[in-house]
């Protein structure tokens, strides 16, 4: 969304007129025109007040969405260390579900179905990374959670900027077959470089804290960005993207 837009868009949030507005920044009404235009910009005194007026920082107000600081970690990343911890105080509580009397072939066995079954799926989840020059990605393989922890050829790739074709982004609602399916929709991130590698990227939690001023930074560095589904606007205007794709099907409340 370019800069004329967002202004307008945060001119009619607040409820303003173009006459009022003007008046509040002692300027006049053509000016104010002609920044909703694109004819002119804002001095960055007028910007300064328009973010005081609007309670918005100048990133939020310019660019859609507070500043981020790369490099900016989209999913979550494990640390070996707090690994190391949790299984030692698992260690400690497989002890206490064998009733004391240590057995090691139980209690061993009880550390690795909890390990499979509840742990894996927390530490091997992708993550990717926003970064100056290029997006770091770490996609976990398939397997036991030793052999994805382990595996050399699962380090962090690194995709330059300028090495980018085009990036989409995509929100497929699914289909929820029973109350008790809580599995969420599809929110991702295609990247296609120029050489044809494809990577798909989940959007974590808080898109709306980083991906408006992401795509324009993609932009700035000349990477076409398709969002035929104007996600974008939707989270510039504070709208749920799971009610707004699901709009009609039962239950649609949830928030992003």
């Amino acid at each position: 969304m370019r800069l004329q837009e967002l202004l307008k868009q945060q001119r009619l949030q607040n409820h303003y007129t173009q006459a009022q507005l003007a008046e509040k920044l002692f300027v006049s009404t053509q000016a104010v025109s002609k920044w909703e235009h694109g004819q002119s910009v804002p001095t960055i005194d007028n910007l300064l007040m328009l973010s005081d007026l609007y309670n918005l920082s100048l990133d939020e107000l310019v660019q859609g969405s507070p500043f981020f600081k790369k490099p900016y970690v989209v999913g979550h990343r494990y640390r070996r260390s707090r690994v190391i911890m949790f299984m030692i105080g698992w260690l400690i509580v497989s002890i206490f579900l064998s009733g004391f009397n240590f057995k090691i072939w139980s209690t061993l066995m009880i550390m690795l179905m909890f390990i499979e079954g509840f742990l894996s799926p927390l530490l091997t989840k992708d993550y990717w990374i926003i970064e100056s020059d290029d997006i770091a990605i770490r996609q976990y393989g398939q397997g036991f959670i030793f052999k994805k922890l382990l595996a050399k050829n699962q380090q962090l790739q690194h995709v330059r900027y300028d090495d980018l074709a085009q990036v989409t982004i995509k929100y497929q609602s699914r289909e929820h077959i029973t109350v008790f399916d809580f599995a969420p929709d599809s929110f991702k991130m295609w990247v296609t470089a120029k050489d044809g590698r494809q990577w798909a990227l989940d959007f974590g939690a808080h898109v709306q804290d980083f991906l408006p001023q992401f795509v324009n930074y993609l932009q700035r560095q000349g990477v076409t960005v398709n969002d035929d589904q104007q996600i974008v606007d939707l989270l510039l205007r504070g709208e749920s993207l799971y009610n707004h794709f699901n709009a009609g099907k039962s239950g649609a409340t949830k928030a992003n």
